[in-house]
């Protein structure tokens, strides 16, 4: 077939019906998978039972020692493995509880709570720490001025998270924070309470 026979006026005719009926079956192909796909979610898998109500494996090749052997599972020449029942009676570790109080504090904790509160005011770190080396030559005498110093850090970080007994101020005239009893704080937003501004002392 060539246009010197049919004459382009034809050939162009018969493209547009081979492309229309091309067209039509895409369609019907795409409308043949949807209805395949929906049938394959409709189908249920039936499990063939025999005569003395046994559940009968299907088509395939037969799992090596299906049922647990004393508590253990095989696994084939590897290790084997223990049974989810045997697993679920192993004692776990045991995790530790924290008292909605806060933590227990330890005996720097104490320190520097009780360094504020006889203090009457808000005490920034480096006054802590001073007061922290003279208190550790008696009670911690091992160690060194630049330990003590790191441990305080660390106890202000503890007692001034969620569930610590510390507030944070940060004036603005110096660097770091002053910190201060929990109570002269407001609870939702952290500030400094208007009736205890007085317990803020800038040298």
């Amino acid at each position: 077939m060539t246009t010197k026979r049919l004459g382009n006026k034809n050939v162009d005719l018969l493209l547009n019906q081979y492309r229309a009926e091309r067209k039509r079956l895409l369609f019907q192909l795409e409308r043949v998978r949807d209805t395949i796909g929906q049938l394959k979610e409709m189908r249920t898998v039936e499990t063939p039972v025999v005569a003395d109500g046994a559940i009968k494996r299907g088509p395939g090749r037969p799992r090596k020692n299906p049922l647990p052997v004393d508590g253990i599972i095989k696994r084939g020449p590897g290790r084997p493995r223990k049974n989810a029942a045997l697993k679920a009676t192993k004692k776990t570790r045991k995790k530790r509880k924290v008292s909605p109080e806060g933590y227990k504090p330890s005996p720097w904790d104490l320190m520097v709570i009780g360094n504020i509160q006889k203090k009457g005011r808000l005490l920034p770190k480096e006054d802590i720490v001073s007061h922290a080396k003279d208190w550790a030559k008696k009670n911690a005498p091992e160690m060194t001025a630049q330990e003590v110093e790191e441990k305080i850090t660390r106890v202000l970080q503890k007692l001034s998270g969620t569930r610590g007994k510390l507030g944070t101020h940060r004036s603005g005239l110096r660097r770091g924070y002053h910190y201060g009893i929990k109570d002269w704080f407001f609870a939702t937003s952290g500030k400094l309470r208007g009736q205890h501004l007085d317990k803020l002392v800038l040298n």
